[in-house]
């Protein structure tokens, strides 16, 4: 397991990463605009990566983080079979969503969202999978619905939704890493995030008790990509 020193300046990359895209949403920067910039040309590569990646980085680090509170909480065994049935069934979940159009409705992915798996299905959407649905589990499992496992898998279900409806605008009319037929969301969507990120929290050994001592991570990440999405999408009029 990667050492708490380690752990905590992590997350303090992380904060201040968040910061940086936040800003950067905000006033809409964007690769075009750095190769503007009068910089020397390595400084202005290195900008204009950061800026075509810092989604993908993002997503990258709410993932760890949420596994590192997940392994705090179930153990290292728990959090590794929660984290891999939740990222392989989210992968092929997606992958037959592209293919087929079931059951999200028709989509396709373009190349803007980083790195790909199998030259398909980028490698951030299944981490955006575990992020919300084991971030939103250990997170009302601690604060919220202490109690039984089947009222938290509901609410983790009905989080994922909202978060993907905040999220829809964002990703594939201001940032483009989809494109959905006939240029709209379809209602089933929604729906398909809210059952299939119920089914998720219910099936894997992702619930938990609530710890003694709060870890708040969990929240606070959910919430700085929450706050990317309103910021983008209030700066673009969407």
């Amino acid at each position: 397991m990667i050492p708490a020193r380690i752990r905590e300046w992590l997350w303090t990359f992380f904060l201040l990463w968040a910061g940086i895209g936040l800003l950067a949403v905000t006033f809409r920067l964007t690769p075009a605009w750095a190769a503007t910039l009068p910089l020397p040309q390595g400084l202005t590569h290195f900008i204009t990566l950061c800026l075509k990646y810092g989604d993908f980085i993002s997503m990258l680090l709410a993932a760890t983080h949420v596994y590192f509170s997940a392994v705090d909480r179930l153990g290292l065994r728990r959090a590794r079979i929660s984290a891999a049935a939740i990222l392989l069934s989210s992968a092929l979940l997606e992958t037959v969503g592209t293919l087929s159009g079931i059951p999200f409705g028709s989509y396709q992915y373009t190349d803007a969202f980083g790195p790909r798996v199998g030259g398909t299905l980028p490698l951030a959407i299944p981490l955006a999978w575990f992020a919300v649905v084991a971030g939103a589990n250990l997170s009302l499992s601690q604060y919220w619905l202490g109690g039984s496992r089947a009222p938290i898998a509901i609410a983790t279900g009905a989080f994922a939704m909202l978060f993907d409806f905040l999220m829809e605008p964002f990703a594939y009319a201001i940032r483009g890493y989809w494109h959905w037929s006939e240029n709209m969301v379809p209602p089933q969507n929604f729906f398909s995030w809210f059952i299939f990120s119920a089914l998720l929290a219910w099936v894997t050994p992702i619930y938990a008790k609530p710890a003694r001592v709060a870890d708040p991570r969990p929240a606070i990440t959910l919430g700085i990509m929450i706050s990317l999405f309103l910021a983008a999408r209030i700066s673009h009029g969407i």
